[in-house]
């Protein structure tokens, strides 16, 4: 299934894991009726995907198989469907409650339907029988972390029983930096993260988030994080992006030049880089550069604005009225809030 992990800054990876214990039932068992689906709409659902039909002809053939319902739940949870998910994941936990990874998939269900109270149970009562599990206990501290109001103090306590366990454990210290980073407590997000390195050296995601946070400090070491994380992923695009970009922002064009172009190389599509390039020609006075970049982003992402905002500016400074007033008020159809196009056009309407 994919998990809630990917909440988090999109770049995290959670292993799950087996253990052992028994649950008791509880109200988070409420809802999800099977009764309640409709006959047809299941029947679209195995036709459409054919991983799920044959998951159903093996239940019907073994209707006691805990993993079976499990991962059918996981297909359902893909194609979207997390009404009949939840129920499958239910029917697996009550099969097998000794099993962690039943326990995980029931309380991401839950968390996914905005039922952070019933995830969050299910976690803390699976602790009560397994208090060392530490897969259990990151996720506990995950969905603290999660929460609409987030549960910050809850969440490193919980990180901080996981370290008891396991001292190396890298996760826990990523997710700690993690919140720090978002209480802005830098210096501690600092070290938590350096701290997770230090325990998994190949650490993508903590590389990355001590680059941004050296970033924001103006600290050159940044570009040592960017490049570990390269290193570690050379095809990131994030990565890349964030080195280029901390050249840019720095004022360091040459470098920022070089490292856009290396990116449109190994991708010709990237919109983001290409108007990067082009705002930065048009920042050091190479118009026809700029206007040419400007014109591939339109091409890469049409639906972008500022791709016709920054064109029609090269058009400005190349006398071309008309095709400035054009490109603002395209601009403007893509976003009517886009105040600097707007000003750009009542100047040259005036003129």
């Amino acid at each position: 299934m994919i998990s809630k992990k990917g909440l988090v800054i999109g770049i995290i990876g959670v292993a799950v894991i087996t253990a052992g214990i028994l649950l008791a039932k509880s109200n988070v068992f409420k809802g999800g009726n099977k009764n309640e689906v409709a006959v047809d709409s299941l029947e679209m659902a195995e036709q459409l995907t054919p991983q799920i039909a044959d998951l159903s002809l093996q239940i019907n053939g073994n209707p006691q198989n805990a993993g079976l319902y499990y991962a059918r739940a996981n297909e359902y949870f893909n194609f979207g469907n997390l009404k009949f998910a939840l129920d499958d994941y239910k029917k697996a936990f009550l099969l097998d409650s000794t099993n962690a990874t039943l326990a995980l998939g029931l309380s991401d269900c839950l968390f996914e339907l905005n039922n952070a109270d019933g995830a969050i149970g299910i976690l803390k009562d699976y602790l009560k029988t397994d208090p060392d599990n530490i897969d259990i206990m990151l996720n506990l501290a995950i969905d603290y972390y999660l929460l609409p109001k987030p549960q910050y103090q809850k969440a490193i306590e919980v990180l901080n029983d996981v370290l008891k366990v396991d001292v190396q454990n890298s996760e826990a210290y990523f997710y700690k930096g993690m919140i720090y980073k978002e209480t802005t407590d830098t210096t501690k997000a600092i070290s938590n993260f350096q701290t997770a390195v230090e325990a998994d050296p190949d650490y993508y995601d903590a590389y990355m988030q001590l680059g941004l946070l050296y970033a924001e400090q103006n600290n050159d070491i940044a570009i040592k994080y960017f490049d570990n994380a390269i290193a570690l992923n050379d095809g990131s695009n994030e990565a890349h992006y964030a080195k280029a970009k901390y050249y840019q922002d720095r004022g360091r064009i040459s470098e920022a030049i070089g490292f856009y172009k290396k990116m449109i190389v190994a991708d010709p599509q990237d919109a983001n880089a290409i108007y990067n390039l082009a705002t930065i020609y048009f920042g050091i006075d190479s118009i026809q550069q700029a206007y040419r970049f400007y014109e591939l982003a339109i091409k890469q992402a049409p639906a972008k604005a500022m791709g016709y905002y920054g064109k029609g500016l090269c058009a400005e400074e190349l006398k071309n009225k008309e095709e400035a007033i054009s490109l603002y008020n395209q601009a403007l159809n893509l976003d009517p809030d886009l105040k600097v196009a707007e000003e750009r056009l009542l100047i040259l309407n005036e003129k």
